[in-house]
């Protein structure tokens, strides 16, 4: 089951959400983030900074940062951004773009969860990244990034938030990007219990973004609980839940610096053994339809390559495309074994379309590959075997932002 609770955080109030609620963070270069940093300096990323947003040369210590978050943080309540919240709420958060909208519900929930499974994962993390934010919750005491949950919608979670969603909401507000926030507040203990209720027939949730924060969390609460601080906010993550069926997946694309030895005709006639191959000029490239299928795109070359047959695997993590890609194009043929650290291989979000590729032609690599967006239902069954996904295989989007919510722990 999953359990719900209402919490008291502090919000962010209208007349600051425009300035003060954070962009997508993860989805900005370190430069991009010190340049927005510099151009909005009371925006809640700045209480965000870590030493990897810093050039080699220039980073400070990591305890003088933390203090200057401390100091950040400081500085923003004292403004009168934010009003706490007097009452156990939860909240109905509703992101819109382009035509999309996805509305979730914030609440807390038991870090045990997540320890215990209950929690989906699919994505391994990395342990110094995991101790690294675990200090920063332990040093600034502040949790603004909700960790993003999907569940299988119910009838009685859907129709309580379709009737709320009728309501005015508390904030509506359009951030740079386009991305329309809407927030709700849920406090009436009648509404509060039947949410709780709903919940608690939700076997399990999935974790679609925040793997890093959630493990942090456990360090956080080992950290409090080492101090002889008995329950508290730390012993619980602070997540945003949307119904699997609502979120928006995008490719994560790929591109290749070079081809080797090999030329486009080579490369292209090498997939054949396992792929038909449909070359076009650039104009008349579209992106892949359906699974299996990919998009080549080089200098003065363009081929849309289909998987003859779809494997029927019984690990679900090697009937991912992204997975057929490595196994069968980036490794055997251009050499790329790990696709985590090799340079000649980068990656580009779906959203920037065939455009965004043949830009990264003209910038000089030699391949741009589109892929077809991983389905929830795929994530659903990986993270069900316990499984774990190759890198960069998901991209969801919109995200929900930081800055919304201060909770103090």
């Amino acid at each position: 089951m999953t359990q719900i609770r209402a919490f008291q955080p502090r919000v962010v109030t209208s007349e600051h959400a425009g300035s003060v609620v954070g962009p997508a963070y993860d989805s900005m270069t370190p430069d991009e983030r010190r340049s927005f940093r510099a151009a909005n300096p009371h925006n809640y990323i700045n209480v965000m900074r870590s030493v990897d947003d810093f050039p080699a040369g220039e980073r400070p210590a990591e305890e003088q940062l933390l203090q200057e978050n401390i100091d950040q943080l400081g500085q923003l309540l004292a403004s009168g951004a934010y009003r706490q919240c007097d009452q156990d709420s939860v909240f109905i958060y509703q992101l819109s773009v382009d035509g999309h909208s996805q509305t979730g519900i914030v609440a807390e929930i038991p870090v045990g969860e997540y320890r215990d499974g209950l929690v989906r994962k699919h994505e391994e993390t990395r342990k110094d990244h995991e101790e690294r934010l675990g200090h920063y919750l332990d040093s600034v005491g502040a949790t603004s990034s909700p960790i993003c949950l999907a569940y299988e919608g119910t009838n009685v979670i859907d129709g309580v938030v379709e009737e709320l969603v009728k309501s005015e909401p508390m904030l509506d507000f359009d951030l740079p990007d386009g991305v329309q926030q809407r927030l709700w507040q849920v406090s009436d203990p009648a509404i509060l219990d039947k949410l709780v209720r709903g919940f608690a027939d939700i076997h399990y949730t999935y974790l679609t973004d925040g793997h890093h924060r959630a493990a942090s969390t456990l360090h956080h609460a080992a950290s409090r609980h080492a101090q002889g601080k008995g329950e508290g906010p730390w012993d619980y993550l602070l997540t945003v839940l949307f119904p699997a069926s609502e979120l928006r997946v995008l490719p994560f694309n790929r591109c290749v610096r070079d081809l080797g030895e090999l030329t486009p005709q080579t490369f292209l006639r090498k997939l054949e053994d396992d792929f038909t191959v449909e070359t076009m000029p650039h104009d008349q490239a579209v992106l892949p339809s359906r699974q299996g299928q990919f998009l080549m795109l080089m200098e003065g070359c363009a081929a849309t390559v289909t998987l003859r047959s779809q494997p029927q695997d019984p690990s679900p993590v090697k009937n991912l495309d992204v997975a057929i890609l490595q196994d069968r194009v980036l490794a055997p043929v251009l050499g790329i074994e790990d696709a985590r650290k090799d340079p000649r291989l980068d990656y580009v979000t779906g959203d920037s379309g065939i455009a965004g590729l043949m830009q990264r032609v003209r910038e000089g690599w030699q391949l741009s590959i589109a892929c077809y967006p991983t389905s929830m239902g795929e994530l659903m069954a990986v993270a069900d075997a316990s499984e774990v996904m190759p890198p960069k295989s998901t991209c969801f989007d919109p995200k929900p932002r930081s800055g919304l919510f201060v909770r103090m722990s």
